[in-house]
């Protein structure tokens, strides 16, 4: 049988495909298997999909390598329907429509015309097309310089606030969309979701099995948001100013500053709700609460700003603000010992960033000079007030605890970023390395996978190999 009366059999016997609103469907034309086969050469394609080795078979006609359509959609997820008019494809979410003919340039994608440079046409009886537009009219991204196919293209734009999650996911916000979209990744790129679009929750404290989220809404209500389903639920009803959350070590408190002018600090038990205030000293400017893992220190630092200064009659003329001790001092708060009173930390008069109670019960920190005349340095103090600097081999500009040690990220001599794990023996590993710029770092609950904001792009850093996710 020829191919032509084959594909009239084939799409007779069909079920049958209507042009929708802008369908450029028309009634078959078939290219006959004779002027096809007059300059067809035949071969094979390999390619990874989403990660998986795919064979396709492919003719070359007149210059144009074609792939075999019904294994390309097959690789991809896509349904394939044979009509009347030619064929439908739909994308394996549902998300993409697309119309194809044999031997007709135009094709629609959604209703919308577009144009292949060769037209689609039958060889023993297989219908080939061309591989990247197929690809990118069903939502997916093609790499031909790396021979890579994804059935999902990875989504475009700047991210930041990177947050993992239980489930081994990563959520990510579009901080250059118009309104908030907080997107949920896999580790397998073209693989995301919208996971929510409340403003609120797009700085969220999560905890320690990263399976919630703790945030405050426009009325002050302290929410918790499950970090796999997306599902938001309020905690207590206090509605005053909670800002700066952080989890126990067991999940089962949240510590946080209260107060218009973060003068207090608090906690609530997550099991009952219950509001607890730990601290009314009327100091203010209190930020980046940490507590220990057993729960019986808490450290914090407060902006001391100007102290104003005038004279007896106190006239406008004579006020004056003194900045000499201006600069952030880290406290500590006995949480053990009742009506404890804050101990100072620290009382130069540098920047402090990022303080954080390790396993042994050394408080560290990130130290930068208030002129920027001196490069940052990672700072530990220890049981007896004792501040040491802790060598690295980077100027580090963001630091977190993870497991017994720290994450550190810095800028080398070179002007590249390292990120390094820091051993509570000070040992040093280096994770990952870019000549890009990193602005933000993430570690996964187990350590095993770093993710990372370099030039706006999600990219996540597992066994010595990055995945970039967004482009």
């Amino acid at each position: 049988m020829k191919n032509s009366k084959w594909l009239s059999a084939a799409l007779a016997g069909a079920v049958l495909v209507a042009g929708g609103a802008g369908s450029v469907l028309a009634t078959s034309s078939s290219v006959s298997a004779a002027s096809v086969k007059a300059a067809v050469t035949t071969g094979t394609g390999n390619w990874s999909v989403d990660g998986a080795s795919s064979t396709f078979s492919t003719i070359n006609s007149n210059g144009y390598k074609l792939y075999a359509l019904s294994e390309v959609a097959g690789a991809l997820g896509a349904k394939l329907v044979a009509g009347a008019n030619g064929y439908e494809l739909n994308d394996s979410k549902g998300l993409h429509t697309v119309h194809i003919q044999v031997g007709a340039k135009s094709y629609s994608v959604d209703g919308a015309a577009q144009s292949f440079t060769v037209a689609p046409v039958i060889y023993n009886g297989k219908t080939y097309v061309e591989l990247t537009k197929t690809v990118n009219a069903l939502g997916g991204e093609l790499d031909a310089a790396s021979t890579s196919i994804l059935s999902f293209a990875r989504p475009e734009g700047s991210y930041d606030t990177l947050v993992w999650t239980a489930d081994g996911a990563l959520l990510a916000n579009k901080s250059d969309a118009e309104t908030t979209q907080i997107y949920k990744f896999t580790t397998h790129p073209g693989n995301y979701d919208l996971f929510t679009s409340n403003s609120s929750a797009v700085d969220v404290a999560v905890s320690p099995d990263q399976q919630w989220g703790a945030f405050s809404d426009e009325n002050g209500q302290l929410k918790l948001i499950n970090l796999s389903t997306g599902a938001v639920s309020s905690l207590g009803t206090d509605t005053s100013v909670k800002v700066d959350y952080t989890w126990s070590a067991d999940g089962k408190t949240l510590y946080f500053l209260m107060g218009d002018k973060q003068e207090k600090i608090g906690k609530i038990s997550v099991e009952t709700g219950a509001l607890t205030t730990l601290l009314d000293d009327k100091v203010e400017n209190k930020s980046e609460v940490r507590v220990s893992a057993d729960d019986k220190k808490l450290v914090y630092i407060v902006n001391v700003t100007g102290t104003a200064k005038n004279d007896a009659d106190s006239t406008e003329d004579s006020l004056t603000v003194d900045y000499s001790n201006a600069a952030e001092q880290i406290y500590s708060l006995d949480l053990a010992t009742k009506d404890a009173k804050p101990v100072a930390l620290t009382t130069a008069l540098d920047n402090k960033l990022y303080p954080e109670i390790l396993s042994n019960g050394a408080v560290v920190y990130l130290s930068a000079d208030a002129d920027g005349t001196a490069p940052n340095t990672l700072k530990s103090i220890s049981a007896d007030k004792t501040i040491n600097a802790i060598a690295t081999d980077v100027e580090v500009f963001w630091s977190t605890a993870a497991g017994d040690g720290l994450v550190v990220a810095g800028t080398a001599t070179d002007g590249s970023t390292a990120v390094y794990s820091i051993s509570a023996s000070g040992a040093k590993t280096e994770l990952f390395h870019s000549s890009d710029d990193v602005s933000e770092v993430a570690v996964s609950k187990d350590g095993s996978k770093l993710a990372i904001i370099s030039d706006g792009k999600v990219e996540v850093v597992q066994g010595g190999k990055v995945l970039t996710l967004t482009k």
